[in-house]
């Protein structure tokens, strides 16, 4: 993602223990809690808790709780995980022990009492703040409600024990009661002021897409401007067919939200009736879609070109900055392009003066899947200037190459990810091209790719820039190399002559995020970073309101 910065939302996704882990990890959590409090009551007070009683009362304190919230919120809240439940549970669990060893250093009643509170207002405030994020601000209601029963056990076996036993005045009893509620209320009300400035500015609700994002949605963001895009198609044909689509538009914004899942949507068609795959051309994400659904006009775009049986050998030019390699073919041509610190290009960077039926320009897109590069190229800059003088000499270049016999093989392999490789071959040269349907690649991708340039005199590797799910970029680091393998050996068993042709169409009208897109990241960035101080402020101004 990158330049964007919404990749913060990539660091909210992580992979969740299985509740065959979470449950057992509760019992046995409760029990190490509870014996950890018993010693630190021993060290540093003069309690003395025998084991019978650290048994009951840590099962009552530290078990039933939050096993009941780890049910509760999954039955009452709507498609709400219970994975997601019992892991909110496990959290809380955790900071009531925090503060449990907090409060055998307290050295006077008061201050106990008041850890005591402050506790139970942190437990009840974090699940009010998880449930509203991953939920959604509509549900705000019965989330207080729902997230009071918690906070109500504890508050029960408080008093059960020591609560009304301690000497405290009862004006102190009303006040911490009405604190807790108070501070659940003030966290709805500055998420509800969140919710209201990000609808305000871009008419898309943060608490929607968040909660999407956590659960993988696909939605439509009511953004964007009306446009009829590009949509170029590469085919290959030895006897089978492989239609490789190009569309001038960008795999996102993110997960399911307008066009973050197009490439892997595009894959899927094409290898329904045929064999086919996705290409990314330099764009950015002005280029997104706002509706899903605008897919289907991408894939009805996808054209079947005539073919040349004749090609150029692969160009390459290294420009320093930037590196092509191309290939021509009955006045037409392909080019790849790399440049290892830039993330994404303006559309008009490159094609602006270009015809889009006789030059296909793919950015291979192959920088490293978790800390690839920020930068983005933008029109009208010196650099845009520059790089677009590059990739006019390296057209020039190219019209002088010469043709021969063109040969290719080809093979997709679809799965959690999908591949392609092709091999082609043209007077004797042999390139690979291998494509995977990520963000970018992972080091065993790329380990594989340096390996078989002992074997290719050329291999480009590429991804299609997909962001179709954050929760796989969130937690990727191995690649299918095993299948990639297998791709290549059946696309180098299946060259046989072909014919290599390009084409391009326009797609029916569909909506484009264009500058909505920058209104609703500078928004979104913005007021993630608000929220996070506002909160801590809150947190801070609540310990000295409790004290």
């Amino acid at each position: 993602m990158g330049a964007d910065n919404v990749d913060v939302f990539q660091r909210m996704v992580f992979s969740l223990p299985s509740l065959k882990v979470q449950i057992p990890a509760l019992v046995a959590l409760s029990l190490l809690y509870s014996f950890g409090m018993r010693l630190a009551f021993t060290v540093f007070t003069p309690i003395r808790l025998s084991i019978p009683l650290v048994l009951v009362a840590g099962s009552l304190v530290f078990l039933v709780p939050f096993l009941v919230a780890g049910e509760l919120f999954h039955q009452v809240l709507p498609r709400y995980p219970r994975s997601w439940s019992y892991f909110l549970a496990l959290f809380n669990q955790f900071v009531l022990f925090i503060h449990g060893l907090i409060l055998s250093g307290a050295d006077t009643t008061g201050n106990a009492w008041s850890i005591v509170w402050l506790a139970f207002i942190t437990v009840h405030v974090t699940n009010v703040l998880v449930l509203l994020i991953s939920t959604g601000i509509e549900y705000y209601k019965r989330i207080l409600v729902v997230s009071s029963v918690q906070t109500a056990l504890l508050i029960a076996v408080f008093y059960l024990f020591v609560g009304g036993a301690l000497g405290i005045e009862r004006y102190r009893h009303a006040f911490s009661l009405a604190s807790v509620a108070i501070a659940a209320v003030f966290v709805v009300l500055i998420l509800l002021a969140v919710e209201y400035l990000i609808k305000s500015n871009t008419d898309v609700s943060a608490f929607t897409l968040t909660s999407g994002l956590l659960r993988n949605d696909r939605e439509s963001l009511d953004l964007g401007f009306e446009a009829e895009p590009h949509v170029q198609t590469l085919t290959i044909d030895n006897g089978d067919r492989l239609r490789l689509a190009a569309p001038w538009i960008h795999p996102g914004p993110l997960g399911g939200f307008g066009g973050g899942q197009l490439s892997g949507t595009v894959i899927s068609e094409l290898n329904r009736d045929g064999t086919g795959f996705f290409l990314h051309v330099p764009c950015t994400h002005e280029e997104d879609l706002a509706d899903p659904e605008d897919a289907e006009k991408v894939l009805e775009a996808v054209a079947d070109p005539e073919g040349t049986g004749h090609a150029s050998t692969l160009v390459h030019r290294d420009y320093g900055e930037i590196e092509f390699f191309g290939r021509r073919f009955d006045g037409q041509t392909i080019v790849f392009l790399h440049a290892e610190h830039i993330d994404d290009y303006d559309t008009g960077v490159f094609m602006r003066d270009v015809e889009r039926s006789d030059v296909l320009l793919v950015d291979l897109h192959k920088h490293d899947i978790q800390e690839g590069p920020e930068k983005e190229v933008q029109y009208g800059t010196a650099e845009a200037d520059r790089l677009k003088r590059y990739f006019d000499d390296f057209l020039e270049t190219l019209d002088d190459a010469p043709l021969h016999d063109y040969s290719a093989g080809f093979d997709v392999h679809l799965g959690d990810q999908d591949l392609l490789a092709m091999v082609e071959v043209v007077d004797g040269e042999r390139t690979l091209l291998m494509g995977i349907d990520t963000n970018g690649v992972t080091a065993d991708i790329r380990d594989l790719e340096a390996a078989y340039r002992e074997e290719f005199d050329h291999v480009l590797l590429f991804s299609t820039d997909t962001h179709a799910s954050i929760h796989d970029l969130a937690n990727m680091t191995r690649s299918n190399v095993d299948a990639m393998r297998r791709a290549v050996a059946a696309a180098t068993d299946d060259v046989a002559p072909a014919t290599i042709g390009l084409t391009s169409r326009t797609t029916r009208p569909l909506q484009l995020l264009k500058n909505d897109y920058n209104g609703l990241v500078f928004s979104v960035n913005i007021l993630i970073r608000l929220t996070i101080i506002s909160l801590f402020l809150f947190y801070f101004v609540l310990i000295v309101w409790m004290f």
